[in-house]
């Protein structure tokens, strides 16, 4: 769908596109000026300000040094791999520490997205077995997070100190009817093959016969990707706090083409939970009326500010 949006809008705007390196370059021409598309990372932002975004913690240091509001990280890293910035007690008694203060924490691969290898950690059993599998699977480091109880998650799209569209995360839910297990009702939604989803359910009672109109939350993640239902953010008081903390978020890490993840907690209170230097639109499109247009219109301006 990328592919196809990305040329649909080069054709109407007599760009030439050429892809390249099998399918991960799209190389755009006109009037002599060159750029480039590798997978959903855009030519618009700086080099060095894309490997920041990258980065979970590096991205929370320099919000966090500019008083933006954002989630708090701690780094932790690989001691077979960064031995090097390993203080002399080890990394353990930084983990009990921030699990002492927060009760629960979550704890994130550094470097990638769409919620992968992400635990929420319910006790220090849970936190060493998650932060060993990431090592295990070659993460130079990890990132831990205490729990903030969210109550929606919003992807804000940025472009040049512009927010042109917020969108709510809503949890994967099911919905009782009075007869059928949890495991079955996830069924009829076609989420039995979502991985996040079959984590989540061993933590509930799948066999458990939810009332009929109850509803029984399947994750406790906010990704699309993961079974997230996306909603779009109406103007209004809301929208106009959260799109003043993207704005302020985009400028402090010199952002031109980003999507702004921010929570909104059940304390009211909203922090930045991360930036992506890759902007991804697909799943939006897919599950929303006109999401197919919203989207490529925001890629046709990113694109055109490329020109």
């Amino acid at each position: 769908m990328f592919h196809t949006m990305i040329k649909e809008i080069c054709l109407e705007m007599d760009i030439k596109v050429e892809t390249l390196s099998y399918g991960w370059i799209l190389q755009l021409s006109k009037e002599g000026k060159v750029r480039h598309i590798t997978r959903n990372l855009f030519d618009n932002n700086p080099q060095a300000t894309g490997k920041i975004v990258a980065d979970k913690y590096a991205t929370y240091e320099v919000l966090k040094s500019q008083n933006i509001p954002v989630i708090e990280h701690t780094m932790i890293f690989n001691p077979a791999i960064r031995g090097e910035f390993i203080p002399q007690e080890g990394i353990w008694n930084t983990v009990v520490a921030e699990f002492s203060n927060a009760g629960k924490l979550v704890v994130k691969p550094n470097d990638q997205s769409e919620g992968i290898g992400i635990e929420l950690c319910n006790s220090l059993r849970e936190t060493e077995i998650a932060i060993q599998k990431l090592f295990n699977q070659n993460n130079t480091a990890v990132s831990i997070c205490p729990y903030y109880d969210i109550k929606t998650e919003y992807r804000t799209f940025y472009l040049n100190g512009e927010v042109l569209l917020i969108y709510g995360k809503t949890k994967p839910f099911v919905i009782g009817d009075g007869k059928s297990t949890i495991q079955e009702l996830t069924r009829t939604l076609h989420f039995s093959d979502n991985l996040d989803i079959q984590k989540s359910l061993n933590t509930l009672d799948r066999f458990h016969i939810p009332k009929e109109g109850e509803k029984v939350e399947i994750s406790w993640k906010h990704n699309l990707s993961g079974g997230a239902i996306p909603t779009i953010l109406e103007k209004g008081e809301l929208y106009y706090k959260i799109e003043k903390l993207a704005k302020e978020a985009g400028k402090a890490m010199n952002m031109n083409f980003t999507t702004i993840d921010i929570i909104h907690t059940t304390d009211d209170e909203l922090y930045v939970m991360e930036m992506n230097s890759g902007v991804c639109g697909s799943i939006f499109a897919k599950n929303v009326d006109n999401g197919y247009e919203i989207i490529k219109d925001i890629y046709r301006k990113a694109i055109q500010a490329l020109f």
